[in-house]
């Protein structure tokens, strides 16, 4: 260890009297921004929820997850530079930083996942298909063995040139 506090940016004890005072205001900072209530977090949360992979089952996933993702918002939010390591170490943080996920980001979610089917594996596919269940198939499509009975519709583009007729058309 070198004493210079950019080669050892993790131990949060090392750092000059005036860094670790700018550190802690800015881990205090962090322990009382209003992520609940920043709607623009909220929907960036739901995202990262939604389209995390894989997708996150436990408590204590969901809860890491929104912990990164509050560090990554807040550090742009607020220019400041915390780490991982700073807001987990910091000693007057609360264990529940990281809030559970509440019903308003759960809600979206199963809504999103309602509205796009699973990935079906080749072995799922095949096993609706030889048992006949074609409507659970997602993004199957049931297409009548006939003809369109409707009338062709006239086309509205003019007839192309032919190659000869183009040239002898051109020339004077």
């Amino acid at each position: 260890m070198s004493g210079n506090p950019a080669d050892d940016s993790s131990s949060f004890a090392s750092l000059p009297i005036e860094t670790q005072a700018a550190k802690e205001q800015a881990l205090r900072e962090f322990s009382e921004y209003p992520f609940t209530s920043d709607e623009v977090f909220q929907q960036g949360l739901i995202q990262v929820l939604l389209h995390s992979s894989p997708r996150p089952t436990s408590e204590e996933e969901k809860s890491e997850i929104t912990l990164k993702t509050q560090l990554f918002y807040f550090n742009r939010q607020t220019e400041h530079n915390l780490t991982l390591e700073d807001v987990e170490g910091f000693p007057l943080a609360t264990p529940d930083l990281p809030p559970a996920v509440d019903q308003s980001v759960e809600l979206p979610e199963t809504q999103a996942q309602d509205k796009s089917p699973r990935v079906l594996s080749f072995a799922e596919l095949k096993d609706l298909i030889e048992s006949g269940d074609t409507e659970n198939i997602p993004h199957n499509k049931d297409i009548a063995d006939q003809l369109n009975e409707c009338v062709p519709s006239l086309s509205r583009a003019p007839v192309r040139q032919k190659p000869w007729e183009v040239a002898h058309s051109s020339a004077p």
